[in-house]
């Protein structure tokens, strides 16, 4: 998708008046939905993305136009996005993304409870491969020009609003040696049960611990 640049508040230009004025839009329940639901929820009013398909960003692309928008998870996406955000209505349904969810994954079903998390994965990681592929279709289509094409680093809208270089760090209480591993990772796992707050359940999941017994480290010094 090349750089974009994120708008992190909403633009209210790009909105519905039902939205500004009233509730968010409601989603029923359709037996075994509330896994859906609840990240379809999340995922429309996280304003980076919501501005991003307010916009058309990723259906507009000339790479995209070419697909049909059935089968791309990201379309399907920014379509509910856009009409969850733009429609004049109180209340809907998510049968439309429950009637299309093995494109976002194989093994789920749509009259079985799953899980949210493991669905938000699929649904992040689909749009972020769907936009990889993008890139690619367009890079190979630059160089049969003779263009300089894309450059093929990974980097994607989707890794732009999600993703986070996250750094572990290792250190013996012995000699005092540091071992330093990065890894690039599209969410973290938080203890919200034993949490008052998001920034209570975030400092406990960056404390130090000590590793001991089975978990021991061998010090090669």
């Amino acid at each position: 998708m090349g750089f974009v640049e994120l708008q992190l508040t909403w633009l209210l230009s790009l909105l519905g008046e039902k939205w500004k004025k009233g509730p968010p839009l409601g989603l029923r329940n359709l037996g075994n939905s509330c896994y859906l639901n609840s990240i379809l929820q999340c995922l429309t009013y996280t304003p980076p993305l919501a501005n991003f398909c307010l916009r058309s960003k990723h259906s507009s692309s000339d790479a995209s136009a070419s697909k049909n928008p059935r089968d791309c998870p990201f379309c399907i996406l920014e379509a509910w996005i856009t009409c969850s955000l733009t429609l004049n209505l109180t209340l809907d349904s998510s049968s439309k993304i429950l009637s299309c969810i093995k494109i976002f994954t194989e093994h789920f079903r749509f009259d079985r409870q799953e899980d949210a998390h493991e669905f938000l994965r699929y649904v992040i990681d689909a749009c972020h491969n769907t936009c990889l592929c993008l890139k690619k279709l367009r890079r190979k289509g630059n160089e049969g020009v003779g263009g300089a094409g894309e450059s093929m680093n990974g980097n994607t809208v989707v890794k732009e609003i999600f993703g986070v270089a996250l750094q572990s760090q290792v250190k013996c209480l012995g000699c005092g040696g540091e071992s330093n591993k990065v890894d690039e990772i599209m969410d973290i796992s938080l203890d919200i049960l034993n949490s008052g707050s998001l920034k209570e359940a975030m400092h406990k999941f960056f404390q130090p611990e000590v590793l001991d017994g089975n978990n021991k480290y061998k010090c090669d010094k």
